[in-house]
């Protein structure tokens, strides 16, 4: 998958998925620009591949302006181009490899040379404006992604000459219908206000059997996922959604599938299907991601940054660990700094070189970290990105109330404050990834881009007590405790050790019943083996050959 695009700027500011703020041209009463690829992915089926090819001959767009691109997916005998098919039309061969509609759809992609992007299935006809009413909104708006109406027909035509009859009595709107269509999307669209009013699962609406993108917005996102045979087009929706695409429903691009409407052709993927494998590579709908171990999730939920430059260790275990150990498991974190600088100074043991070493050895084994020189500009492909000072230490609950009241809000920015704090920037910010992507191609020079995420998709803060959030410097040189396992925690003894007498309190069930206090016990010399283990695995990270014992302990 390519991630070599970058969209366009944007002139107009479009709220959350509101695209009535756009306004295209009319249909047949303007002057096209851009070049339009239509790609058709096809295996066998050569006489509905014909009337597909005789459907798109007869278009109100210019035909020197758009082609059409058929990618053979192993098909035998191979395909081939009828008579009656657009001036501008090929067949490429897709190569050994790969298969299926996820690859087909992925190398039509590459093969093709076209601004705009369009999608059809080779059972289809569609009608004569199929292609320029889709292409209107993305001479209008770069960040549109067209979803041309799916019907299906199981009569007429049955031949190219009969399609090219009906397209030029203009008589394709009324072409059979048996009525068969995809009933989760119209459910969407009713639903949604045709998506204007759509939450974060406005993706579901995508199909890519009738669908158009911008190339550049089609790379930023990633392009379509060619390892997917099945449920491509839930995927790759999800992740447009996420690189801030504005869908619209494009009813005057209508397109009929030719034959039964039978099950498999009008329902999502199973559910094992988006339980087993879509889940793995999409954190929503939340109901299929908690089933999901979580070693199996490839994309997290949430995609946290620190920024640690400078920062003393104690001080970045501390918020660190206070991040992995919330009740929000669903996440990654980044760790910014100059870690190439790092190992290029191996002799340097002492400062903030030493302090980033000891950090880069003690989550070196830690799946969820990461390290990078550079923050990232957004969380994609997660929906949402964390920014956390590394000053401030998050409560358990902490991350799974940010995200609670940002779903419940829509936010685009929110924001997490002390309840005393009053600098505006002080806080933990929780980005929603397709706002601040959005909220980047249009943000002036002289514009705070939080104030342009909030024009976009809204703001909500919050202010927090201490157990919320903790300013840790106050608290620098003690970390917090790691979560200790079940079957490696002991009684303390009734019996006072040296340590300190065992602490009882109240249980807090008003029976006046005390509880035991739990806790680790602490071998003799803890302290030093732990450092000594923390330099060794800083040893081991830079490459540097370990030091000698030193029965005295020095280096």
């Amino acid at each position: 998958m390519s991630h070599r695009g970058r969209v366009e700027r944007v002139a107009t500011r479009v709220f959350r998925n509101d695209w009535s703020a756009l306004t295209p041209p009319a249909t047949g009463r303007w002057t096209p620009e851009l070049t339009v690829s239509v790609i058709i992915p096809a295996r066998g089926g050569q006489e509905r591949l014909d009337l597909a090819l005789a459907s798109l001959s007869d278009q109100t767009y210019p035909e020197h302006l758009f082609e059409v691109v058929v990618v053979d997916d192993h098909s035998a005998p191979p395909l081939t181009l009828p008579d009656v098919r657009p001036r501008r039309c090929r067949v490429v061969a897709a190569p050994d490899g790969g298969w299926g509609a996820g690859y087909a759809r992925a190398y039509g992609a590459h093969a093709s040379t076209g601004d705009v992007l369009m999608w059809m299935d080779a059972d289809m006809v569609v009608c004569p404006e199929f292609v320029e009413a889709q292409a209107r909104w993305h001479h209008a708006h770069a960040e549109c992604v067209t979803l041309g109406r799916v019907r299906f027909s199981d009569t007429d035509p049955h031949e190219p000459d009969a399609v090219l009859a009906m397209a030029r009595a203009a008589d394709a709107q009324g072409a059979p219908d048996t009525g068969g269509r995809h009933d989760w999307i119209e459910h969407l669209l009713d639903q949604s206000d045709d998506l204007r009013d759509a939450d974060h699962l406005g993706f579901h609406a995508y199909l890519g059997a009738a669908a158009g993108v911008r190339r550049s917005l089609y790379e930023a996102a990633g392009g379509v996922d060619p390892d997917l045979d099945l449920g491509q087009d839930t995927e790759f929706g999800y992740r447009l959604w996420q690189a801030g695409a504005v869908m619209v429903p494009e009813r005057a691009a209508t397109a009929w599938h030719v034959g039964a409407a039978s099950t498999a052709r009008t329902r999502l993927p199973s559910e094992r299907f988006r339980t087993e494998v879509l889940a793995e590579l999409m954190p929503h709908p939340h109901a299929y991601r908690e089933r999901v171990p979580e070693a199996r999730r490839r994309t997290p939920l949430v995609h946290a940054v620190v920024d640690v430059a400078g920062a003393p260790y104690d001080l970045v275990r501390g918020c660190v660990d206070r991040l992995l150990g919330g009740t929000e498991t669903d996440l990654a974190v980044t760790l910014v700094a100059d870690w190439e600088g790092v190992g290029a100074a191996p002799g340097t043991f002492e400062g903030p070189q030493l302090d980033l070493r000891l950090i880069q050895a003690n989550y070196l084994r830690e799946p969820r970290i990461s390290f990078a020189a550079s923050a990232p500009r957004t969380g994609f492909p997660s929906p949402f990105l964390l920014q956390v000072p590394v000053a401030w230490g998050l409560g358990e609950l902490a991350l799974s109330r940010l995200l609670a009241s940002a779903e419940r809000a829509r936010a685009g920015l929110t924001e997490l404050f002390l309840a005393a704090s009053p600098t505006r920037d002080a806080g933990v910010r929780l980005w929603r990834t397709r706002a601040l992507a959005r909220a980047m191609r249009v943000c002036g020079e002289d514009e705070d881009l939080a104030d342009v995420v909030a024009e976009l998709h809204g703001r909500y803060r919050i202010h927090g007590g201490e157990g919320t959030l903790t300013d840790l410097t106050l608290h620098r040189s003690v970390p917090p405790p790691p979560r200790a396992a079940a079957d490696t925690l002991l009684p303390v003894p009734a019996d006072p050790e040296p340590d300190g007498p065992a602490e009882e309190g109240d249980d807090g069930t008003g029976t006046g019943r005390t509880r035991r206090r739990w806790r680790r016990p602490r071998p003799r010399g803890s302290v030093r083996a732990r450092l000594r283990g923390l330099w060794h695995r800083a040893c081991r990270a830079c490459g540097r050959q370990m030091p000698d014992d030193d029965p005295d302990g020095g280096t």
